[in-house]
């Protein structure tokens, strides 16, 4: 790490916390996924402005570069999308399972295009993780509220979220977090503002109440829970970011254990132990 290692854990748990309880908030919320996607996003990029042009860094970063952010700022849009329909379709614990499962594709990324190295224990806990996903798709019981198209969203949406850290990786060596983040962020609310314009038609809040939940999720999700991950990718390398990302099924699961009360079967336990042992493994050939 390039950091304090226990400083960089205290922000990537918080980071977790702040996501997964927007994710609980999305479940809640009755707003077609695109809208709330651009919303989440959109409540977000005036706090973002303010802060960096307080800095006077916003001009300093070249044409081209805020062009691949940009580009990068579009798998942000596709995974906030597939994010929110797996909510609807799934259980919170799910979603958040998969999104542990970056790791899987960070990494490889981080070993063939930035030259970082790992062990073969790694390749051993990936294949054993992914017994354990067949597991836990497979084993829904009939009082869950999960089902495989929901984990089949969630599963592109980490798709689309290791494509998105990668491209956050490879600038954020250069230029500050939030620069980082807020011209990722014009990228996908254009973009989820005109998929929902063209396949939702546009919503707004039906009340405050909410309009405070939006509120809530845009400053949980997006400028707590991303805006933190992309200073931990500046300050540590791919694998060690993505398997801090980890923490999330066990933080996920008892959050909508208490706040839901989403309980999980046999099959489902025995998945995400599964999943555990392989996380672990593949943690121990990281170093």
């Amino acid at each position: 790490m390039k950091t304090n290692s226990f400083s960089v854990i205290i922000l990537s748990i918080m980071a977790q916390i702040a996501t997964i309880y927007s994710s609980v908030l999305i479940k809640l919320m009755d707003m077609s996924p695109l809208n709330l996607g651009f919303y989440s996003i959109a409540f977000t990029l005036p706090l973002l402005w303010f802060m960096m042009h307080a800095r006077r860094k916003i001009f300093k970063i070249p044409f081209k570069d805020i062009m691949f952010i940009m580009f990068g700022g579009i798998f942000c849009a596709l995974d906030l999308f597939f994010f929110n329909v797996a909510l609807h379709n799934t259980s919170v614990a799910n979603v958040n399972l998969f999104a542990s499962l970056t790791c899987f594709i960070l990494i490889p990324i981080g070993v063939f295009f930035f030259k970082e190295k790992f062990r073969k224990n790694f390749g051993i806990g990936a294949i054993i993780a992914l017994v354990g996903v067949i597991i836990l798709v497979g084993g829904k019981g009939e009082l869950s509220v999960a089902t495989p198209f929901g984990d089949f969203m969630a599963f592109l949406s980490v798709l689309c979220y290791g494509c998105f850290l990668s491209a956050i990786y490879s600038m954020r060596q250069r230029y500050g977090a939030l620069e980082i983040t807020f011209f990722s962020y014009i990228s996908a609310c254009g973009m989820l503002f005109t998929l929902a314009l063209i396949f939702e038609g546009f919503e707004i809040p039906k009340n405050l109440n909410d309009f405070s939940i939006i509120v809530l999720i845009a400053l949980c999700g997006q400028v707590i829970g991303q805006g933190f991950l992309n200073y931990i990718l500046g300050k540590a390398n791919t694998q060690v970011s993505s398997i801090l990302l980890l923490f999330t099924p066990i933080i996920a699961a008892f959050m909508g254990f208490f706040i839901l009360g989403e309980g999980l079967d046999k099959s489902e336990i025995i998945g995400i132990g599964i999943i555990i042992i392989g996380i672990y493994l593949a943690r121990k050939g990281l170093y």
